[in-house]
């Protein structure tokens, strides 16, 4: 694996785990507004949002790594 490579795989990372702690603050915010409206649960625009970017960033994570064995 290029340093090159290892750099940005390192990066994508670190933009998985700010996804997966926005994502669970939003739930959080999303359950707290339901349970104050007294509705079911429902997800927020920006949290579909988030948990696209969230896959996105895996897929691009999982490639960097594995075209970096090749």
């Amino acid at each position: 694996m290029s340093a090159e490579a290892r750099e940005l795989a390192r990066d994508m990372e670190r933009v998985n785990r700010a996804l997966e702690t926005a994502r669970l603050f939003l739930a959080g915010l999303d359950q707290a507004d339901d349970a104050r409206e007294l509705r079911r649960r429902t997800y927020s625009p920006l949290r579909t949002l988030i948990e696209q970017a969230e896959q996105s960033a895996a897929r691009v994570t999982k490639y960097l790594r594995d075209g970096s064995r090749s």
